[in-house]
């Protein structure tokens, strides 16, 4: 609430890296993420009026219950995100915007505190993939 463009850019670079991350972990080409699977859809859910994933987020921080939300939807980053949390823990990565986003719809991590977490880390860190962010 309150962030604009410029929050959903950085949102969007740091997603986009933590995939690639991942990616090259797992054993795939990191270059991949700059397709349409990869970027494409991070442009798609950050940016779309059509995307589910976006639609199932915005209500989610305004307050309604994640139950609630999935309740006759097919949201597909919900379980997305509890898996891509497991494999970055598996792979001995820290991918601190894949880990919020399941802290956030575990319960574990408030909606409050997301911001802050993420950009109260030091700058350029975003760019350092062997350092282990908080």
């Amino acid at each position: 609430k309150g962030f604009g463009i410029n929050t959903m850019a950085a949102y969007v670079t740091r997603s986009s890296l933590e995939l690639q991350v991942l990616c090259k972990a797992m054993g795939g080409e990191p270059q991949t993420i700059s397709g349409l699977s990869g970027v494409g859809d991070l442009m798609l859910t950050a940016f779309g009026d059509l995307s589910r994933n976006r639609d199932c987020g915005k209500r989610f921080a305004q307050g309604e219950k994640i139950e609630s939300i999935l309740a006759g939807n097919t949201v597909e980053g919900v379980p997305t995100a509890e898996v891509a949390a497991l494999l970055a823990d598996r792979c001995g990565l820290e991918l601190p915007i894949f880990k919020l986003v399941d802290g956030l719809l575990k319960g574990s991590v408030r909606i409050e505190d997301a911001h802050t977490m993420l950009f109260g880390r030091p700058l350029g860190t975003e760019m350092d993939t062997t350092m282990k962010w908080n």
